[in-house]
C-alpha cells in the first residue's frame, strides 16, 4: 500500500509537468496566432477589382473591408494594386467621375488627384482654389461624383476616390482622357480663282464627343456668317452629326483674296488660303506688255552699239589719214 501510494503521489508529480508544459504551449500558440492574425489582417485587407473596363458602376462597403461591382466577381491581392477604369470629357464641357458607397456610416469620401496628390474633395467639402471642382452627392447618398466644369486639357489625368477605414484604405482609380474636336477643311491649302467666279469650301469637326451648335467661317479676322455688307455670302449647315458646314461666295473679288478659317466653341481650327487673280484675257495682256517692254530694250541697246561702232569707225579712218 506504501509502494502504491507513492507510485501515485510519482505519477501525480509527473504529470504537473505536462499540464504546466500543456499551458504554456497554448498560451504561446494563442500569442503567436495573434502575432500573424495582426500581420497578416492589414495585407488582406486590400483588393483587386476584377471588373470590366465598360462597367464603371462600382461599389464598396467599407464597413465590412468588402468591395462588390454590382454582381461581378472580385479577387483578393497581397499587392494592394487599384484597378484603373477609363472616361473621357470633351473639352470646355462638364464631365462627372462617379464614385458609388455603401454603408459609409461616419467615413469620409475623398478625390485625390493623383498627378500632384492634391486633395480636392473630403466629404462634402471643396479644398481646391479652382472653383471648376465641386462634388455632387446623390440623394441616396450612394454616389459622390467629382464635378469639373469647363473641362481642359491639363485636366487630363488620373483622379482617385478613397475611404480610408481602420482596416485599410478602399478606393479606385479612374483616368480621364480629354479630346479636342478638330476642323478640317477639305482639298489643297491653297486656292486659286478667277475674277468674278463662285467658290464653297467645306468644313467637317472631327473627333468630338457632341457634335458643336454653331461652326464660324472667318475672313481673315472678321468672321463673316452673318456679314451683309459684301453680299453674296451663303453658311450652310450639310450635316449636325457628324457637323458638316459649307460657305459659298459669288462673284469672286480681290478683296475675297486671303485667310479663311473654319472654327467652333472649343475647336481647333482650320485654314485655306484664296487668291482671287484678273483670270486668263487680262493676264495674257500683260505677258504681251511685259514682252513688248524687252523688245524696246533690245533695240535701244542694239541702236547704241551700234552708234558706238560708227563712232569707232570715224576714229579709225581719221588715224589712218593723219598717218599717210
Amino acid at each position: 500500500m506504501t509502494r502504491n501510494s507513492e507510485q501515485e503521489r510519482q505519477g501525480v508529480n509527473m504529470e504537473s509537468p505536462l499540464r504546466t508544459m500543456s499551458t504554456v504551449g497554448s498560451a504561446s500558440i494563442g500569442k503567436v496566432t495573434g502575432v500573424l492574425t495582426l500581420l497578416i489582417l492589414p495585407v488582406t485587407s486590400f483588393f483587386v477589382y476584377n471588373d470590366k473596363p465598360e462597367t464603371p458602376q462600382r461599389m464598396w462597403d467599407p464597413e465590412k473591408g468588402v468591395q462588390s461591382f454590382l454582381g461581378l466577381g472580385m479577387m483578393a491581392s497581397n499587392f494592394g494594386n487599384m484597378t484603373v477604369l477609363n472616361q473621357t470629357g470633351q473639352l470646355g464641357s462638364t464631365t462627372y467621375l462617379h464614385c458609388h458607397v455603401r454603408n459609409l456610416a461616419n467615413k469620409q469620401v475623398s478625390w485625390i488627384r493623383r498627378r500632384d496628390y492634391h486633395i480636392l474633395t473630403s466629404g462634402l467639402h471643396t479644398y481646391s482654389l479652382d472653383e471648376r471642382f465641386s462634388i455632387v452627392r446623390s440623394e441616396d447618398g450612394v454616389d459622390w461624383a467629382l464635378q469639373i466644369r469647363f473641362l481642359q486639357k491639363h485636366d487630363e489625368g488620373t483622379y482617385e476616390c478613397q475611404v480610408s477605414t481602420p482596416t485599410g484604405r478602399y478606393g479606385y482609380l479612374l483616368h480621364l482622357y480629354v479630346v479636342v474636336p478638330e476642323a478640317v477643311i477639305k482639298g489643297p491649302a491653297e486656292l486659286h480663282l478667277q475674277h468674278g467666279s463662285t467658290f464653297s469650301l467645306v468644313c467637317n469637326i472631327q473627333g468630338g464627343l457632341t457634335p458643336p451648335q454653331f461652326i464660324f467661317w472667318f475672313h481673315n479676322n472678321k468672321m463673316i456668317n452673318y456679314d451683309q455688307s459684301r453680299g453674296g455670302v451663303t453658311v450652310a449647315m450639310i450635316s449636325r452629326n457628324p457637323a458638316v458646314s459649307r460657305i459659298t461666295i459669288r462673284d469672286a473679288t480681290f478683296t475675297d483674296t486671303g485667310n479663311y478659317t473654319c472654327t467652333g466653341n472649343n475647336i481647333t481650327p482650320a485654314s485655306i488660303i484664296v487668291f482671287v487673280s484678273e483670270g486668263h484675257f487680262k493676264t495674257a495682256a500683260i505677258q504681251r506688255l511685259e514682252s513688248s517692254a524687252i523688245t524696246v530694250i533690245q533695240l535701244n541697246s542694239i541702236s547704241i552699239l551700234s552708234r558706238l561702232f560708227a563712232v569707232m569707225l570715224v576714229c579709225l579712218v581719221n588715224v589712218f589719214y593723219k598717218g599717210t
